[in-house]
């Protein structure tokens, strides 16, 4: 075969030959783009997760460290208004956690607490173990403790750590305040609707 026909034919191998397969190149392009969306919906999820609850609101106060103590509940009392529950962020600042009861409409004492978390967020809200009907609880290192049943949670966000895994279920619940000019400050309306829950 001449030099010529040799020619021809490399040219005519390149439009007639088997062409190479763009597969790999396809699942290259397609795990890279997997891996970004995956990367930005995991980023907006955990975004979405820390303005929506997981955390007790903004930070109200310093931040403190209760590792390697155990601090109970100092009762108070409340100033109560038409709409409001009230009481000082300087005691709560100095106590750490309180405990406060407010009448409901029927007559029954609903049990409340606050209390500074270790990011310096203000929890307030109902202060009661359902299942065992425990009215008090401690601060202990990074958990919220029932004096009564020992069941723990995380001071940050309630999430059961320990215990009756009954209790467990039933955590106490957030009644998110309203912290301004040195006040802290519950709707009275939440306190009203508040409801045993486990049963």
């Amino acid at each position: 075969m001449n030099e010529k026909n040799k020619q021809l034919k490399s040219k005519k191998d390149q439009f007639t030959g088997s062409p190479k397969s763009k597969l790999p190149l396809i699942l290259i392009v397609v795990a890279i783009l997997g891996i970004g969306i995956f990367s930005i919906v995991s980023l907006m999820s955990n975004q979405e997760s820390e303005t929506s609850g997981s955390f007790f609101g903004e930070p109200s106060a310093p931040t403190r460290s209760y590792i390697g103590r155990v601090v109970t509940m100092t009762r108070v009392e409340p100033l109560i208004d038409d709409a409001w529950a009230t009481i000082t962020l300087e005691e709560l600042e100095e106590k750490d956690i309180v405990f406060f009861e407010v009448e409901n409409d029927e007559g029954f004492m609903v049990p409340l607490m606050a209390y500074i978390t270790p990011s310096g967020r203000v929890f307030t809200g109902s202060s009661m173990c359902e299942p065992c009907q425990g009215r008090y609880f401690s601060l202990a290192g990074e958990t919220l403790v029932c004096d009564t049943c020992r069941t723990t949670y995380t001071i940050e966000n309630h999430e059961f750590l320990s215990g009756s895994q009954a209790c467990g279920q039933y955590p106490p619940v957030y009644m998110k305040p309203e912290v301004d000019n040195g006040l802290v400050k519950i709707a009275l309306s939440d306190i009203m609707n508040w409801e045993i829950r486990a049963y």
